[in-house]
């Protein structure tokens, strides 16, 4: 590199002449085993690389000597570590004492951003205690990894975002590291199969994602005034289980929450609780069982089950104050669907169905997710035409088996028997056919995304 810059320069070596900080850039852009070769550059950059904060990607490695370089750059560079990612580097339970002294040498030499991967298939390891006290991490993603069993005080005290994907914890272990964790505000677990009652107890909590795991038997915002994003999505039914209740307590700050799912989500606010029960009436809102800081709303509901359409309107008059909503429609089961009341039911329902306060003087913004033009749907979207005020724009996201173009979503709506509801959908529908759009779980841990359900 410099004997190049050289040749073109008259033989003199420009680059070594850069400023120590321009030159400490460079080379924490390189990826690590490039950074290592500039020692032999030349005089001026042998003290370059080890006195630059670490940013090692395992993925940057060659397969065949891949642990070996890590193993030898970790053990080699003085330190600090600035970003270490290595999730190609698996251990099996005859590496414990392997790991264990990795993680040791990440945690002695100052490790700020860790990736770091196991095995979902293996037994998980466990963490070392020195490692959980580690003092520099500020990020820190895990997978396939235990924690201690017994409760250590000093876990990761300054640690500011978390990602757990397919990590042992119990309870009681969720309760300790929130409460020792004071500056932890980025929560997300991926492929939890432990945990049953996750409650939210935390003073700097901001956002918390759980996904892609076994349903747990309860999500709890217990004390959590700076949660500002709440988000579940994939949560499987195992072990007879079915339903799981959502609690807000105390969130003063929650401004987006979703997806709750009309058909497995039993809501609570404060002492008062809105079940999934097909034969029972929707609630009416009250002072006592709204939230009202969320603007924007995500809910999963399926048309063809008529209770679940009671539940999303139960829903909708707990959070009086959205201005976006997105609406998922979810995939009709006939099986359940035998004894289901009548499209002709569904539109006396919503044709008889009080004012919901959201929707008539809130929501300006609605997405209307794997939208099947089912007639029950298109009930809902006439009440909405009917009764909604503010509304600007309405996104439909078609079901890509369902509705393939333009042309076809036209002649529908001309089909719609309903020129009020044709006036209004020249006015405020943009049809997208194609475009599918799911929970994005990196949008979702993103501060800089206000919408992570778009």
């Amino acid at each position: 590199m410099a004997a190049g810059a050289a040749a073109g320069c008259g033989g003199k070596d420009r680059i070594s002449a850069l400023p120590d900080d321009i030159i400490w850039e460079i080379i924490s852009d390189l990826p690590v085993t490039e950074a290592a070769r500039s020692t032999a550059l030349a005089s001026r950059w042998r003290n370059i690389w080890p006195s630059t904060p670490l940013v090692l990607d395992d993925a940057d490695l060659p397969e065949p000597t891949r642990i070996a370089t890590v193993a030898r750059i970790l053990s080699g560079h003085p330190g600090p570590f600035r970003d270490v990612s290595l999730v190609n580097c698996r251990f099996g339970p005859q590496d414990q004492d392997h790991a264990a002294e990795w993680l040791r040498l990440l945690s002695a030499k100052g490790t700020r951003n860790l990736v770091l991967f196991n095995q979902p298939s293996q037994p998980p390891l466990r963490l070392p205690d020195d490692f959980i006290r580690c003092s520099s991490l500020k990020v820190l993603v895990l997978c396939s990894w235990t924690f201690p069993g017994e409760h250590l005080p000093g876990i990761f005290p300054n640690l500011r975002k978390l990602g757990l994907s397919w990590v042992s914890m119990t309870d009681q272990h969720f309760d300790h590291l929130l409460a020792a964790c004071p500056f932890l505000e980025f929560l997300y677990f991926l492929h939890d199969r432990t945990l049953q009652r996750i409650h939210l107890r935390s003073q700097s909590l901001r956002f918390f994602l759980i996904g892609l795991s076994v349903m747990a038997e309860e999500v709890a915002v217990v004390d959590a005034p700076l949660l500002q994003r709440l988000c579940f999505d994939d949560l499987r039914c195992v072990g007879g289980r079915q339903y799981m209740r959502v609690r807000v307590a105390r969130a003063p700050n929650l401004r987006e929450l979703g997806y709750l799912d009309t058909g497995v989500h039993n809501l609570q606010i404060g002492d008062t609780v809105i079940k999934v029960q097909p034969n029972a009436n929707y609630a009416m809102a009250s002072p006592s069982t709204v939230v009202p800081g969320v603007k924007i709303l995500a809910v999963k509901v399926n048309f063809g089950i008529f209770g679940q359409v009671k539940m999303l309107v139960s829903f909708l008059r707990c959070f009086p104050e959205v201005d976006t909503l997105h609406i998922e429609s979810v995939l009709h089961d006939p099986s359940v669907a035998a004894d289901e009341p009548t499209t002709e039911h569904h539109a006396n329902f919503w044709q008889k169905i009080s004012p919901v306060e959201c929707l008539r003087s809130r929501v300006k913004k609605m997405v209307f997710h794997k939208f099947r033009w089912d007639r029950n749907e298109f009930e809902f979207l006439k009440f909405i035409a009917r009764d909604v005020r503010e509304l600007q724009s309405l996104l439909v996201l078609p079901d890509e088996e369902t509705i393939s173009s333009m042309d076809k979503v036209n002649e529908m709506i001309d089909k719609s028997e309903c020129p009020r509801f044709r006036a209004w959908a020249s006015r405020v529908f943009l049809v997208l056919p194609g475009v599918q759009k799911v929970l994005d779980y990196v949008k979702a841990f993103d501060i800089t995304v206000d919408d992570p359900f778009l």
